[in-house]
């Protein structure tokens, strides 16, 4: 199914996602601590300045939207919820464990698998279910209510 044009802020956030989780896997494989560190570091700032900000649109605009089509308890909405709730304690312990090396190659690889699974599930299933579900009005509501909130 085509990604609908109002969610492609969103879609576009998933590409830079998956492009963190890239450089936490392949910096994870590698034998060089510092290099991780470092991309570690850069994860949690952008965790902080981007994709923190991302799950709170969707959780505040997206999925109050859909489940006014649909409901609460629907399967994609539970998922997405849960999946956010297992990011952030990836990312909390990735951000806590910063400087304990063997550590920091498990949680960079978990956070990795998290994060692509998360987008790949978002894409897939999330997004397919609401572009089915909401009407065309509601999702140029939720575009217009996305584009306010990236601009404050």
């Amino acid at each position: 199914m085509k990604r609908h044009k109002s969610l492609y802020l969103l879609s576009h956030d998933h590409h830079h996602v998956l492009v963190q989780a890239k450089n936490l896997r392949i910096a994870s494989t590698n034998a060089d601590m510092p290099l991780l560190h470092q991309i570690a570091s850069r994860f949690v700032a952008f965790w902080d300045t981007s994709l923190q900000s991302h799950f709170r649109q969707e959780e505040e605009i997206l999925l109050p939207v859909f489940s006014q089509y649909s409901s609460t308890d629907r399967l994609e909405i539970v998922e997405t919820l849960k999946q956010h709730a297992d990011i952030q304690q990836a990312v909390d312990h990735l951000r806590k464990n910063l400087a304990q090396e063997t550590v920091l190659t498990m949680e960079s690889q978990a956070l990795s698998t998290l994060l692509s699974m998360h987008i790949r599930f978002e894409e897939q299933h999330l997004f397919p279910a609401i572009q089915e579900i909401v009407p065309e009005e509601a999702l140029w509501e939720i575009n217009r209510r996305l584009t306010a909130k990236s601009t404050c």
